[in-house]
């Protein structure tokens, strides 16, 4: 067998480029991709390999695209590429688990039953015919099953990953747990715990009333909202919350109280993602269950139906924003890189950034032990929870649970944030997530984070990160080059004050011709057009809402494309 691994990281390159007659930017950026995977494996080139692409997803430095291999026309399992391309099509950095068959297969596939998927199973230096179906397990947990010819189960994988009109109304819930806003520790006193979840005086009084949206339709208030939409997915079973009557003061006994809680958080933390740029434009309404995985305690972001399943074993997990925001930024991370979690490190990568999200959703409502992850949920006798405060190093704190190893992760992001602020880390995490790969180590995502920096914001927080970074043990130099200037024929003025949403920024170009300009949102929504006549055109800040867009400049036959910000 030979099977490889690698990672590629190349060069950030400026702001601007010129592209000629190149108008379907996705489709040109797939066969650019495919065309230096080729180039780089050279045995792909044989017919009877493929590159199959998943995924393509658009950010404000390019294009990332997600590839599987096949063979013959079926897939090969556990292998994939991922190509990150900047808006020149040049690559940003390129990761690819590929299988080269040495020796033909001698088994040909014999299932031809519909809920099976024809998939190739790496075998030494050849392929075995294998099938892929969807199970689910004792627990009624959806699972990947793989087997062989004969029915051998070659693997099993759980399909998770753990731990409309509307109208606003005012509801109760918890800011973010009641331990934070009481800032008690579990058990204080006797009182501060979950007593089988019933209704106490003192976790009572920690429900605050907040406005919240939910969908209002011929005259019956429903639980939902445009993020998501609560359902009753799994057991324990529960009447979802629906009424003609505005009440909505519901006690932490009451399931409502957890679909309220769950509703609020999710919608206040994409609101906060949506102010600072991120709108996540066509993400999905997300269905969930807070009273889910049959009373035990354990929550999920189900890969197979995208869905977020809430426990109630233990301290209900939707009783703890911590729990919520985690699982959430779980469907985030899949909706921008889908099928991207293949590997330890990776996987630990993801759990630690999305505890680093909920520490600081918390850390926006109350510092009071802000870097406990599950404060309400964990930390007590059920569990031990998350501390996103240790000082673990890479690699010598790297286990074989992934749980643990993120902690390296978390607790150098939490001293990042502290450094750079909430707004800017969440732009950069979410910004190299794009460009996750399966089997991405550790020092990749710390690569990754600083090629963001580069590109988002020309190096400006390079010290810090620079500094954070070295304390954990990881290589600051991989991968960082300078960034050029702008392209000669396009210049771009009072950019930074047109970010903060102040006066105009200028389109300046230094042809006599007449040139349009185009502002299109991270998923290829035309937000902007306009013409001009001369060399310059100003947009003004307030006619753009919140975001981060794709300038296009268009001069006769010659495109310039280049990023603009708006706060």
């Amino acid at each position: 067998m030979k099977k490889i691994l690698i990672s590629i990281f190349l060069i950030g390159l400026g702001c601007f480029t010129i592209l000629n007659g190149q108008s379907n930017l996705p489709s040109v950026a797939i066969l650019k991709a495919q065309s230096y995977l080729l180039e780089k494996y050279t045995w792909l080139n044989h017919s009877n390999y493929g590159l199959e692409t998943e995924s393509i997803k658009q950010s404000a430095i390019g294009f990332h695209i997600q590839f599987k291999q096949t063979y013959k026309g079926v897939p090969i399992y556990a292998t994939s590429a991922k190509v990150n391309l900047n808006f020149s099509q040049q690559p940003l950095s390129i990761f690819a688990t590929l299988f080269q068959v040495l020796a033909e297969p001698t088994q040909v596939h014999i299932k031809v039953e519909p809920e099976f998927t024809k998939v190739w199973w790496q075998n030494a230096e050849s392929l075995i015919p294998a099938y892929s179906s969807l199970v689910q397990n004792e627990r009624g947990e959806k699972e990947e099953l793989i087997t062989d010819n004969a029915g051998n189960i070659l693997s099993r994988k759980r399909l998770a990953l753990f731990v409309k009109k509307d109208t606003l109304i005012q509801s109760r819930v918890f800011l973010p747990d009641p331990l934070t806003s009481a800032q008690k520790e579990y058990g204080a006193g006797g009182l501060y715990k979950n007593n089988n979840g019933a209704d106490v005086p003192e976790l009572n009084a920690e429900r605050k009333p907040k406005g919240m949206h939910l969908k209002f339709e011929n005259d019956t208030f429903y639980a939902e909202n445009n993020y998501a939409i609560i359902k009753d997915l799994q057991a324990p079973s529960q009447i979802v919350f629906k009424s003609k009557q505005a009440n909505f003061d519901f006690t932490r006994s009451q399931s409502q109280f957890r679909e309220m809680n769950a509703l609020y958080h999710i919608e206040v933390y994409r609101d906060y993602l949506k102010k600072i740029g991120l709108p996540f434009t066509g993400m999905y309404q997300m269905p969930v269950d807070p009273s889910a995985h049959f009373g035990n305690d354990q929550s999920s972001f189900e890969i197979a139906d995208l869905t977020l399943l809430l426990g109630t074993g233990g301290v209900p997990d939707a009783e703890d924003a911590d729990v919520i925001i985690h699982e959430y930024t779980h469907g985030l991370n899949w909706f921008i890189a889908p099928n991207t979690i293949s590997g330890n490190q990776r996987l630990a990568v993801e759990e630690a950034n999305c505890d680093v999200m909920a520490c600081f959703h918390s850390k926006a409502i109350s510092d009071y032990n802000w870097r406990w992850i599950f404060n309400w949920d964990g930390h007590n006798e059920f569990w031990d929870g998350r501390d996103g405060n240790t000082d673990n190093k890479y690699p010598d704190d790297l286990s074989a649970d992934f749980y643990y190893s993120s902690l390296i992760w978390s607790g150098m992001l939490n001293d990042i944030g502290e450094d750079i602020g909430r707004d800017v880390l969440t732009r950069l995490l979410f910004q190299s997530v794009y460009s996750y790969a399966n089997n991405l180590n550790m020092q990749q995502a710390a690569d990754l984070l600083l090629q963001a920096d580069s590109l988002l914001y020309n190096k400006n927080h390079y010290t810090q990160l620079q500094l954070r970074m070295q304390e954990r043990g990881f290589n600051v130099s991989i991968g960082l080059q300078e960034l050029g200037g702008l392209d000669p024929l396009v210049k771009v003025l009072n950019s930074a004050e047109f970010t903060q949403g102040i006066g105009s920024v200028t389109i300046l170009t230094r042809t006599k011709k007449g040139f349009s300009v185009q502002l299109i949102d991270l998923y290829g929504k035309l937000v902007y057009e306009a013409a001009s006549e001369d060399n310059s055109h100003n947009i003004k800040a307030s006619d753009i809402p919140a975001g981060t867009y794709i300038l296009k400049v268009k001069m006769g036959d010659e495109q310039a494309y280049g990023k603009l910000l708006r706060y």
